[in-house]
């Protein structure tokens, strides 16, 4: 049976799923992406004031995961479509990974802690491939009570509609 694709895109959810334990269950049941940038900032997370190391290498020399690099070019490219209100709040994570969605023929649903990644989606009318944590968790037959807003369905769906907004206002993309 093959995987859903699933393009995590901020070291956020990353150190989440780590941290409640479903790393392991969601990287069988998704074909995970995840950006360079991703990777190498999701090192290590704190919890009960201990520092916990996290090694990505495993999963990735086993193919659980997939690391993916883009171009410089196409990386300044995608960032010219926005104006500086979006633009300035796309950081390294986000941006490679919107832009692989961007050259990627796969159907792939991206999930992130960060409303900008949502507004963006909104923005440019690829609202069916955010999914936020809990959706993503859920389709999978996971579900985790008391998560964080930031990863919850009404989040996306707030953030997503205010790209949408932006975009019927003329807002958002460079002119």
């Amino acid at each position: 049976m093959s995987r859903s694709k699933l393009l995590i895109l901020d070291a956020n959810l990353v150190i989440r799923l780590h941290e409640l334990g479903l790393w392991t269950a969601v990287i069988e049941r998704y074909e995970v992406r995840l950006a360079r940038t991703v990777v190498e900032e999701s090192m290590y997370f704190e919890k009960d004031g201990q520092r916990i190391e996290l090694d990505l290498t495993g999963d990735i020399n086993a193919t659980k995961i997939t690391v993916f690099d883009v171009e410089v070019s196409d990386t300044k490219r995608f960032l010219a479509k926005f104006d500086r209100t979006y633009a300035e709040k796309l950081d390294a994570g986000e941006l490679e990974s919107l832009v692989h969605l961007d050259q990627s023929s796969d159907d792939l649903c991206l999930a992130s802690g960060d409303a900008i990644v949502y507004k963006v989606l909104g923005l440019l009318n690829r609202a069916d491939q955010g999914i936020s944590l809990e959706e993503a968790l859920q389709r999978i037959g996971l579900s985790v009570a008391g998560l964080p807003w930031l990863c919850l369905k009404a989040f996306r769906e707030k953030y997503t509609t205010e790209g949408q907004q932006d975009f019927i206002r003329g807002r958002g993309l460079r002119k």
